[in-house]
């Protein structure tokens, strides 16, 4: 079964990263291990429904993505307690 993550284009970016639903329907995210996977009929109704704001990104082609990319540091999650300080 192909599932899909629905990128919602009117959300913008985080970043470069783009914005999708999150699990459940409960909000949005740029995570995609916290992004819901439809089906593709879901998906399809979601999609048909606005088509302008929600696009359908196959879960395969996204998570073969993230394993090709190189691994960055986002500084919103950098505790700054963490930070060795030199005496």
């Amino acid at each position: 079964m192909e599932l899909y993550y629905i990128q919602n284009t009117h959300a913008g970016f985080l970043g470069n990263a783009i914005i999708f639903w999150a699990m459940n329907s409960r909000g949005y995210t740029c995570d995609l291990k916290s992004s819901h996977k439809f089906t593709a009929d879901e998906a399809k109704k979601i999609c048909l429904g606005n088509p302008e704001k929600n696009k359908a990104w196959p879960v395969e082609y996204l998570d073969n993505l993230i394993e090709s990319q190189k691994l960055i540091i986002d500084c919103q999650y950098l505790e700054h307690d963490e930070v060795k300080k030199w005496d």
